[in-house]
């Protein structure tokens, strides 16, 4: 309790009682605080990040020109100010959809998602002023007009419509009755902004455009294109840039004017290449008059105008084109920006887009192609002081803020695709070096009496100098969090944790290892989010970008994929990737990357490619054998002919090898085939020959009309297990831990019902130890398996709320007493 002393009189014997009053409140001060959680505390998370995604669209506005809008594949329209990369504001417009289309106006913010999803916000506060979800596909949507009297132009497939800002109809134009069965597939607005031209293809196949009034919706003219045209855009890749078509089919550009003009073609043969691979158009990113292509080595941009197409200039690598928007009233002579991403940092310049002259450029070191890839998205803002703030994108799904040759914010936006994630816990010698080299100062008691023993100095310096003293005390009153390294950053915009150093020291000192969709590796601190290190794998090439996404387990796809390999002693692991080759334009496809590292530091330990011709499949990890300093730990692959080969392909011992002959027999594989709704497991070889898999045992779950959703083996399985569960009545049940547990999850779909169910199989001998039927269960479902437990999470779609259903297993037998346990007199499965 507190305790209050009356004001002593001035004499000797007063002044020493208020002196050890105040000693003793001071050293009340001294002690150190101790933190402890409420109960309503538990389980609430230490940090969150809040990511945008994969950038698919920029947008800036003339009236908010401290910041950009972005918009991303995650379904996510945000507001990122300039200057430090903050997130103004973020909403998530769609949840199983991308934004394809984003436009800034004067009075507000429009996106448009993958399919016919158009939504209206603030730019101020990101809130949602309308929306509208229509029939069919949103071909386009373009604003006309300025101030209040801006209004949206809604190109739909066989309709156009304006409505205000305010998401009012005003007009709307069907498809003229001459033109039945037509489709659009592409408008512009006019340099005026008074009329949209629409391309749209006939049922014959010829091409028409449509040239409508923005004021009242009437058609003011229809004429017919040439033939090509409608075969390009069938066939070929085609965009929009300012008032022309473009097309692009069988490495040849052509341009046809939308409101008159000539028409141009060009040859990308003459276009002077490393190499001859095939062009592809990149994004219009709304440069007036100006796009691009590449074709990974080589990007020539071209210029439109009335006079037709113009090659105006080529840079080596991958160039992206971007708009400059200025302070100034005059636009028309703006120039646009290039920028080439390479090994050295990113080199950006501005070009007139008439010339194709280019001013000096800038080159920022810290953001590489190394690094990041090659860039994407473009954007740059010019200060009334003359400097640039240019916002970019990359491959890897990160956007940077440079300002000058300074890299000023970097957002890693990979972190949204994760596709893999797990625990990776440091070895002792390391947690006892980070630990070693924290303070060195007495804790409890002896700190006490070392902080008593400066109280007579300290009242002094308060006396002196109170100002200081008081922000002293604040500043020990409210630390601020210590870094691990000067290497070490926390992730953009995180909150940093309070209890970091308490959860280090409790057993939560571990890195989040993560793979991303963005061909990146992370590792994350676990308890404050620091980026300890990441690593970028290289683009497969754009044949992969439009692949379904694979889920965790899927392993030689598209996507990066990774397992901690565990050495004989926990002390030591390393991290495999699987990734596909990155793409090298004008060569062959090669087989799959593999990539040995360390996860403390992200260093490369070794790499080679799969075996020619094999697709991985899956990944067996074998003991390390002969020198136990090894590192490039052993595995083994299953290609996709089931075939099994031994890796690393330069080290295999004769050891090693003479190891898995004599255990083929002893060696066991399963696969879980979504495709075909199967489970089946097989054996590494037969009489002593491991080169190939033989099938002992199979599952055909699609026979009973059920879906595989996912599967899951045993994680953690480095750790000792307790192997008894003790009751609340001290009887002991004894737990069924078994290695080789197969979890697998099917959702069975009958009279508009749906049900999951719950198999616990043994990989080795195909039998289903357990099976569980939930009712009314509903995917997405996750599993985790670990122990003698399974944990699937699932929707109930009835009770619309998510569930969790856990299953224990434990062995039919009676308690024998201690000593099984103790001494482990009989080994587990």
């Amino acid at each position: 309790g507190l305790k209050f002393c009356r004001r002593a009189s001035a004499t000797p014997a007063g002044g020493l009682r208020m002196l050890a009053c105040l000693t003793a409140v001071l050293a009340l001060l001294l002690v150190p605080v101790a933190e402890a959680l409420f109960e309503d505390e538990l389980g609430q998370y230490e940090w969150v990040q809040q990511n945008i995604g994969k950038p698919t669209c920029f947008a800036y506005s003339a009236d908010a020109t401290d910041r950009v809008f972005v918009a991303s594949a995650s379904g996510v329209v945000a507001s990122v100010m300039l200057k430090d990369g903050n997130v103004q504001w973020r909403r998530a417009a769609a949840v199983h959809s991308g934004i394809r289309l984003l436009r800034a106006g004067s009075r507000g913010i429009l996106s448009v998602t993958e399919g016919s999803f158009v939504q209206a916000w603030k730019p101020a506060t990101g809130d949602l002023t309308w929306q509208r979800e229509y029939p069919d596909t949103i071909i386009d949507l373009l604003l006309a007009g300025s101030n209040n009297k801006q209004k949206a132009i809604v190109i739909r497939e066989n309709k156009v419509e304006a409505r205000t800002m305010a998401g009012k109809e005003e007009w709307s134009t069907n498809m003229p009755s001459g033109m039945a069965g037509a489709r659009f597939h592409l408008a512009a607005l006019s340099q005026d902004e008074t009329s949209v031209a629409a391309v749209a293809v006939l049922a014959d196949g010829s091409a028409m455009i449509l040239q409508v009034d923005v004021a009242t919706g009437k058609v003011l003219s229809q004429n017919e294109l040439p033939k090509a045209v409608s075969q390009g855009l069938l066939a070929g890749s085609f965009l929009v840039a300012d008032l022309h078509l473009v097309l692009l089919v069988d490495d040849v550009i052509s341009s046809y004017p939308l409101f008159g003009g000539e028409a141009g073609t060009f040859q990308l043969k003459n276009v002077k290449s490393s190499d001859r691979a095939a062009f592809r158009l990149m994004q219009w990113q709304r440069t007036r008059g100006v796009f691009a292509a590449t074709n990974g080595l080589t990007t020539a941009v071209f210029g439109l105008n009335s006079k037709g197409l113009k090659n105006v200039r080529t840079f080596e690598g991958v160039a992206v084109v971007g708009p400059v928007f200025s302070v100034h009233d005059d636009e028309g002579a703006q120039p646009v920006a290039v920028a080439i991403m390479k090994d050295q940092g990113t080199q950006i310049q501005l070009m007139d887009p008439a010339s194709g002259n280019v001013q000096p450029a800038i080159n920022a070191p810290e953001y590489t192609a190394i690094d990041h890839g090659s860039a994407e998205l473009l954007l740059v803002h010019e200060l009334s002081t003359g400097e640039h703030r240019i916002v970019i994108s990359a491959v890897d799904h990160s956007i940077a803020g440079i300002q000058g040759t300074n890299v000023t914010w970097v957002r890693e936006e990979g972190l949204a695709a994760i596709r893999q994630a797990v625990f990776y816990s440091r070895s002792a010698a390391v947690i006892s070096a980070e630990r070693a080299s924290r303070s060195t100062a007495p804790q409890g008691l002896p700190a006490l009496g070392a902080q008593l023993t400066e109280v007579p100095a300290r009242i002094q310096e308060v006396i002196q100098d109170p100002g200081e003293a008081a922000s002293a005390f604040l500043k020990w009153l409210v630390p601020k969090r210590a870094r691990r390294g000067p290497s070490k950053n926390i992730v953009k915009h995180a909150k940093v944790p309070t209890c970091a150093e308490e959860l280090r020291d409790f057993g939560a000192d571990k890195l989040i290892l993560a793979v991303s969709r963005a061909w990146k590796v992370y590792a994350l601190e676990a308890t404050t989010s620091e980026m300890v290190w990441s690593r970028y794998l290289g683009h497969p090439g754009p044949d992969c970008m439009n692949l379904p996404k694979p889920n965790g387990t899927d392993v030689g796809g598209c996507s990066p994929w990774m397992q901690l390999l565990q050495s004989n002693t926990i002390a030591y692991s390393e991290l495999l990737i699987v990734t596909p080759s990155a793409l090298e334009p004008g060569s062959p496809n090669k087989p799959h990357r593999l990539l040995w590292l360390d996860p403390l530091i992200g260093r490369v330990l070794h790499e080679e490619l799969a075996p020619e011709g094999s697709k991985v499949e899956s990944i067996v990890p074998l003991p390390r054998r002969g020198n136990p300093q090894q590192t490039k730990l052993p595995f083994l692959i299953v290609d996709g002919k089931r075939k099994v080969h031994i890796m690393p392909s330069q080290s295999v011992s004769s050891e090693l090898s003479k190891f898995v002959e004599e255990t083929a027999d002893k060696l066991f594989h399963y696969e879980v085939n979504t495709a075909q709704q199967v489970v089946q497991g097989f054996m590494m070889g037969h009489e002593g020959k491991a080169s190939e898999l033989v099938r002992l045992w199979n599952l055909e779950l699609g026979s009973v009309g059920e879906r595989i959703l996912t599967a899951a083996a045993p994680e953690h399985r480095e750790w000792n297990h307790v192997p008894v569960y003790i009751k609340g009545d001290a009887s002991i049940l004894y737990k069924y831990i078994n290695a080789n547990l197969l979890a697998v999850v099917t959702e069975d779909v009958r009279d508009n019902s749906s049900a999951l169910n719950l198999y616990a199989i043994d990989a080795v001998t195909g039998h289903i130890i357990h099976q569980s039927h939930i009712a009314g269960g509903a995917q997405p479902a996750h599993l985790v398996v670990c122990d003698n437990w399974v944990i699937m999470h699932y929707r109930n779609p009835k009770k619309t709320r998510f569930e969790i259903v856990v299953m224990e297993l434990f062995q039919a037998k009676a308690d024998e007493g201690p000593w099984d346990t103790l001494f482990a007199g009989k080994a587990t499965n």
